[in-house]
């Protein structure tokens, strides 16, 4: 049976998850199936899943893999997005012109 592969998504969302450690850099959250939790790197090199003062080490590899295809879909976005993106407003030209009246008689 194969495994699906770690769903990894960079940023801030890891402080729904743990809080900030000393001896350990937050990248985001990963999820591991039905399991979710903040993607942790720790000082030796090594990744782990926290939740809260729960700490569970996860395959090297895996995690490197999915950070791959995680940072190429975050560029892929980026770059999506500056395609998209409107182009910078310029002031409109107004142009003021006078009425015809008609003169009686």
């Amino acid at each position: 049976m194969s495994r699906q592969p770690l769903q990894i998504r960079l940023g801030s969302r890891w402080t729904f998850f743990a809080y900030a450690r000393k001896n350990a850099t937050m990248l985001g959250t990963v999820q591991d199936g039905l399991e979710i939790g903040a993607l942790v790197q720790m000082e030796d090199g090594s990744y782990a899943q926290v939740n809260g003062d729960v700490v569970r080490v996860l395959n090297a590899t895996r995690v490197e893999h999915a950070l791959r295809r995680a940072k190429a879909l975050a560029q892929e976005r980026s770059l999506v997005a500056e395609y998209y993106a409107a182009p910078p407003a310029t002031p409109p030209t107004v142009i003021i012109k006078k009425r015809r009246r008609i003169s009686s008689i």
